[in-house]
């Protein structure tokens, strides 16, 4: 076997060219200018024996399309220079977990950077004799106490109440011994970046919400009275390992009857039950890359009067936001349509109530390495920016529930419907259950 196979780590099922990392950090370093940018990967302390699926930290990824446990990326601005700090190899360790890339000039070049150094101080020899030679946090010291002390990382505020994450905990650390520097968040730099997403990004979205929509046709074929709502998730995760996916982009929601109604209801521990509507709402992960659609099915195959009446509605809203996709609005400004449409329905609850009420959340989100990816309610859209489009209503007392997401991708002209092929009309929605 070629043990090159698990070097990077190689949990992702499509990685793009090292080049385009490459060309992602110098826009980062051109954007910030000067200073230390440091970023801390996602961590893994699993040992010997230990089992569990890694995923890198997203805006890391992002940087560096490296899948390696405890790596640091570091970019100097003002002199062009970059480095990757790796782990030493531990060759015991990777009888259980595969080998990995550590230090040196030929994970340098397979990964695409021109320094991977080790994170840990260690020595070397010169003229026979050993000299040392600084690891991450030597060399970070180094450069806080040079001309340019400001270090950029991602430096978010936190509440008050809540556990500060490692690189707050890192930071005051370092401010014990070196007080002197200055400290800037470059999460708004990242995000500036990330919210555009590039060809190959969209190729790979692509190839996500193929595979989510695969696994929305078979959850249709499965869905039925009697059929737990977690034999539904599973002939999902089903599709989506079938479809070359990596994994979930969110823990999947399959609820029927009273559950259709709770947003984010995970538990999937039902039975659905004739006369029910079921919310499956899903997304696969393809190269670290999010799908996120949802459809709303009978139980039985056969909308009722009741629930093909608000059915109709959530779709007229969905696709009134649809058409009105392109640059220049924001997601405020496509929620504003939606409520309007779902406000000024004649049709009314129990008590006589106008059912824009039941519509509680926004009407939608960016989309990218996150499901809820960088991007906010109130930011102008741009082409090459990919949201959903999700407009529900929730009606408890009735145990009726119904949502429809589609993703879309902004473009010049417009939007296009990444997910269009999936039914969305009532009597398609019906007609691809009776396939199964």
């Amino acid at each position: 076997m070629d043990d090159r196979a698990f070097m990077g780590g190689n949990y992702a099922a499509e990685l793009q060219d090292p080049s385009v990392y490459r060309e992602r950090r110098r826009r980062l370093a051109a954007a910030v200018g000067g200073g230390t940018i440091v970023l801390w990967g996602a961590g893994d302390d699993r040992g010997y024996g230990d089992v569990g699926t890694f995923r890198q930290d997203s805006d890391f990824f992002y940087l560096t399309g490296v899948e390696l446990s405890n790596a640091i990326l570091v970019l100097r601005p003002a002199e062009e220079w970059e480095a990757l700090f790796l782990p030493a190899r531990n060759e015991a360790l990777e009888r259980w977990t595969g080998p990995r890339w550590g230090p040196g000039d030929e994970a340098a070049r397979a990964l695409g950077f021109d320094n991977i150094l080790a994170v840990e101080a260690g020595e070397t020899e010169i003229q026979a004799r050993r000299r040392p030679v600084p690891g991450f946090e030597g060399r970070l010291q180094g450069w806080l106490s040079g001309d340019d002390p400001v270090l950029w990382t991602r430096f978010p505020a936190v509440d008050t109440g809540s556990e500060l994450p490692f690189a707050h905990r890192y930071v005051a650390r370092l401010r014990d011994r070196m007080p002197s520097f200055r400290v800037r968040d470059v999460s708004g730099h990242l995000a500036d970046l990330r919210v555009i997403k590039d060809e190959g990004e969209v190729a790979l979205m692509r190839r996500a919400i193929a595979a989510t929509m695969e696994a929305q046709r078979a959850a249709a074929r499965t869905i039925a009275p009697g059929v737990t709502e977690r034999a539904v998730e599973g002939t999902v995760l089903a599709a989506f390992a079938a479809a070359g996916a990596e994994g979930v982009a969110f823990p999947s929601i399959v609820g029927s009857g009273y559950p259709s109604t709770v947003l984010h209801y995970d538990q999937n521990a039902g039975t659905m039950e004739d006369g029910e509507l079921v919310v499956v709402d899903i997304g696969a992960r393809y190269g670290y890359y999010c799908g996120d659609l949802t459809r709303t099915y009978p139980v039985n195959g056969r909308f009722a009067g009741r629930q093909r009446e608000i059915y109709d509605l959530v779709l007229e809203a969905h696709d009134a936001v649809a058409a009105a996709i392109r640059p220049g609005v924001t997601l405020g400004e496509l929620r504003e349509i939606a409520f309007g449409i779902i406000d000024g329905s004649e049709l009314r609850d129990g008590e006589g109530n106008s059912l824009g009420r039941y519509f509680i959340h926004g009407i939608g989100h960016f989309l990218g390495l996150d499901a809820h990816d960088s991007g906010g309610e109130g930011r102008t859209l741009e082409p090459g920016m990919v949201i959903t489009n999700e407009p529900g209503i929730y009606i408890p007392a009735e145990s009726l529930g119904v949502r429809i997401e589609d993703d879309y991708l902004v473009t010049e002209e417009g939007a296009e419907n990444l997910s269009g092929t999936l039914p969305t009309r009532a009597g398609d929605i019906e007609a691809m259950m009776a396939e199964g």
